[in-house]
């Protein structure tokens, strides 16, 4: 696996439990190699990044971990973001203090443990409490070869989507007018950046978001081929402001994104591409409402041309990335 994707792979398989934290990654020129648990990972690591196999011998850590629920009843998984983890559990404090003292002997990097314990306000964020560590919720986190400032107190973030973000960059053609409705720090619309001589706008409600997203564009300004300009608004009426025609727009807000389909629609050009993530149910996918919304809020004709589980977001739901094509 290339290097710059080697971060993102680490934190998607040690969530999964796909990774063998008994050995020790490593380097070798352009590409570093992953110690899995068994090859039916393999099947796993394909939805997000491309591989290949490799037969190598690891050098094995000076202790060896058990899984943290072998540990701590009731805590498998926890988020690392930079030198912060992030546990999400409402179990008592006791409880989870013990587990953040296990993720900081098992991970010497991590500086700070929380525990979310709920999502507030209009800007998503979590609800932290400090486990373990410096009470400093600011981190830098690597992704595909950028570099972003994150505080996990003041925007949403998810680390697992750094194999969406390089997917759908990789989908974009050079010359591509692109939005990103609900950029966060920025993630889809710097990695599309990288990767493309494109142009990109990044929006998002949160003042902290789009001064972060600003930000991380200055510090990867020699790592991108494309420009990105990023704006403070409320993109359910994005439509009266901009008055321009996008070939691509990402609209990353499961829990809400049907609501701006109307904006998106009337931003779309004919012939470009939607990517809307929702939440679907994992054993039947209820597309129906989608399509009514579609058929109420779209003037262009529209073809649904792929619907692709991203992540799991409860035990009857999933992320779902659906690709409308106008």
């Amino acid at each position: 696996m290339y290097k710059e994707l080697g971060n993102n792979a680490i934190n998607i398989l040690k969530e999964m439990g796909l990774l063998n934290q008994d050995l020790r990654p490593r380097k070798e020129g352009n590409y570093l190699l992953i110690p899995i648990v068994n090859e039916k990972s393999l099947n796993e690591i394909g939805k997000f990044f491309p591989f290949e196999i490799c037969n190598e011998l690891f050098e094995e850590y000076k202790f060896k971990s058990k899984k943290l629920n072998a540990i701590i009843e009731g805590i498998s998984s926890y988020l690392i973001i930079g030198k912060i983890a992030i546990i999400n559990y409402k179990g008592n404090l006791e409880i989870l203090r013990k587990a953040a003292s296990e993720i900081a002997r098992i991970n010497p990097n991590i500086e700070s443990v929380y525990a979310k314990i709920d999502t507030e306000g209009e800007f998503r964020v979590p609800k932290l409490i400090l486990l373990y560590g410096k009470d400093n919720t600011l981190t830098l986190y690597k992704e595909n070869g950028l570099i972003f400032y994150v505080d996990i107190k003041k925007v949403y973030f998810n680390p697992r989507l750094g194999g969406e973000h390089n997917r759908i960059a990789d989908m974009v053609k050079d010359g591509e007018f692109v939005l990103d409705m609900f950029t966060g720090v920025g993630g889809f619309a710097l990695n599309i950046a990288k990767k493309r001589i494109s142009r990109v706008i990044g929006v998002d409600l949160n003042p902290y978001a789009i001064s972060l997203a600003s930000m991380n564009a200055k510090i990867n300004k020699k790592t991108l081929k494309g420009e990105t300009f990023f704006i403070r608004s409320d993109s359910m009426n994005l439509d009266n402001i901009i008055k321009t025609k996008f070939d691509r727009i990402i609209m990353n807000h499961p829990t809400g994104s049907l609501s701006f389909l109307r904006a998106a629609c009337n931003l779309i050009k004919n012939q470009g591409n939607i990517h809307l993530y929702t939440l679907l149910d994992n054993k039947k996918q209820n597309l129906n409402i989608i399509l009514d919304q579609l058929k109420v809020n779209c003037n262009y004709s529209f073809e649904i041309s792929q619907v692709r589980r991203v992540l799991d977001y409860s035990p009857k739901q999933s992320i779902y990335e659906i690709n409308i094509k106008i």
